[in-house]
């Protein structure tokens, strides 16, 4: 089980994870040697902490999810209107699919590792799993408040209307994702919101 208090040095390290998936780098295929010099200290000292290179890298996921998680709940709570926490929530969507470690790119990266025989530590796993329902709380708490104040007609709290929400937003945010990580027929940012939006209203709405 992931801890939550990591010391600076951790931090330092899963920084190290993160620089070296930004500059392009495959995580699933970087070194230790890699990671110690990219948090600017020796190889030895990472394994200090950490056994395996497969633990650095979920605990790096763990790390940046949960502050993420933290700040994506925060920023929700600040916003009053569902339709503009939806947009919110579709511009963090592009920010990270254009930015090469996030934890998207990260997530994918382990996943095809995990095709391949790697990161196949199910007990690493597990907290990464706790972070993204931790994520998708948060979602369908911002859809239930669309419901609450009248922008969507779908009540999201029924148990029989809750595959059907689940399928229409995953196809909505998948389309983001997608859309936004078209190079050969590339979108306004703001274009792809407002598509996105509509999309979710006639949906749900």
């Amino acid at each position: 089980m992931m801890k939550n208090n990591w010391s600076p040095k951790e931090i330092s390290i899963f920084n190290g994870v993160l620089k070296l998936a930004r500059q392009g780098a495959d995580v699933t295929k970087i070194t230790s040697q890699q990671i110690a010099s990219a948090a600017g200290m020796g190889k030895a000292t990472i394994y200090d902490y950490f056994s395996t290179k497969e633990e650095i890298i979920f605990a790096a996921l763990d790390w940046s999810m949960s502050r993420q998680a933290a700040e994506f709940s925060s920023a929700m709570d600040s916003i009053p209107d569902f339709e503009t926490k939806m947009r919110t929530i579709y511009g963090g969507i592009i920010d990270r699919v254009t930015d090469t470690g996030s934890i998207f790119h990260l997530l994918l990266q382990i996943s095809g590792g995990r095709k391949q025989g790697y990161f196949t530590d199910s007990t690493a796993c597990g907290p990464i799993h706790s972070q993204l329902l931790e994520f998708i709380q948060i979602l369908n708490n911002v859809l239930y408040q669309g419901y609450k104040q009248g922008v969507l007609k779908t009540d999201v709290s029924r148990p029989q209307n809750a595959d059907y929400v689940r399928m229409v937003f995953i196809s909505n945010v998948f389309a983001v994702a997608s859309r936004a990580d078209d190079k050969q027929h590339p979108q306004p940012p703001q274009t792809i919101i407002e598509n996105a939006y509509r999309m979710l209203i006639k949906a749900l709405g």
